[in-house]
């Protein structure tokens, strides 16, 4: 098999449905060119339909709606609410797929609800903490320079893994405090950068001079840091500040929203700067925001 026939997700094929190859690689293509999802939103996707198939022995148009239910209703009792609502959500697209493509006459998970989720708080930082963060960096050595300079930029601006990792030099204007990202669907959005990163980044390219089309974050070869790389120094530099519980880089966007809104922000402005399509996303930071209040009037109020 050529390098152009050959599967592009590594897609094995169900029993009973020789098509399916073919048809989970078109989907796989199609979820990340006009869907625009991200390369593990579409493995996972691809996972759960092909997860689907394994359990049947029939062609592809025998597949009917009882199919689909049975299957959710032995996986009720063994995922998460949340898991149950993307693997709908992944059939839904997928049939939706086939019949614009011609393959189906109907969709037959077109039906199907998605599960009530639970509303979801994400945990966040105090400001001290992120400040106890970095102000127990060692100093004085070119890792601890790109540390302090990853950690400021990526609270300062609230950015994504995917987004910091994949900055260039050229993305940082330091003179005037701004840095450009790409974002989900592959949309850039502009982000003021404060004077504490912009300083930590100037410090790091001081010590580790690049051009401007390199990496802003680099591994040792000159490539682009991987997200386990950068969650295992956030891991160990929160262990060192003596943060006990579990702190993901995405813990430091959360702090940014929560500590912005908390010092009175506007949620429009919150959103923009975050990158969210919807303002529903960004409202779960007012959530927090209250949680925070009534645990402060507790504590201080006389008949809190």
């Amino acid at each position: 098999m050529d390098a152009e026939s050959a599967p592009r997700h590594n897609v094995k094929a169900p029993r009973g449905v020789p098509e399916a190859v073919r048809l989970l690689d078109e989907y796989g293509d199609y979820c990340a060119s006009e869907r625009g999802l991200s390369p593990l939103s579409v493995k996972a996707y691809t996972r759960d339909i092909r997860e689907f198939f394994a359990t049947l022995d029939i062609p592809l148009s025998s597949i009917s709606e009882k199919h689909i239910t049975a299957f959710l209703r032995e996986k009720r009792a063994s995922v998460s609410a949340r898991t149950l609502a993307r693997e709908i959500c992944a059939l839904r697209s997928f049939w939706k797929f086939l019949v614009e493509d011609g393959v189906a006459r109907r969709n037959p998970a077109s039906a199907l609800r998605s599960p009530r989720l639970e509303s979801y708080l994400p945990d966040v930082l105090t400001i001290s903490e992120v400040e106890g963060v970095i102000s127990r960096i060692p100093r004085g050595k070119k890792t601890s320079l790109r540390n302090i300079a990853a950690v400021e930029v990526l609270y300062g601006a609230g950015l994504r893994i995917s987004e910091l990792i994949g900055l260039r030099v050229k993305d940082v204007n330091l003179h005037v405090g701004f840095l450009k990202c790409l974002g989900k669907r592959g949309k850039e959005r502009i982000v003021p950068l404060g004077g504490k990163a912009c300083s930590a980044v100037k410090a790091f390219l001081i010590f580790s001079p690049a051009d401007e089309g390199d990496f802003l974050f680099r591994n040792p070869s000159g490539g682009s840091f991987s997200r386990m790389g950068v969650w295992k120094i956030i891991k160990k530099l929160c262990i060192d500040a003596g943060i006990q519980r579990r702190v993901t880089p995405h813990t430091f966007r959360h702090s940014f929203a929560t500590h912005l809104l908390q010092n009175g922000a506007d949620l429009r402005i919150i959103q923009e700067l975050l990158g969210h399509a919807q303002i529903s996303t960004t409202q779960i930071y007012t959530h927090i925001s209250t949680k925070r209040l009534r645990q402060i009037h507790r504590r201080f109020h006389p008949r809190g």
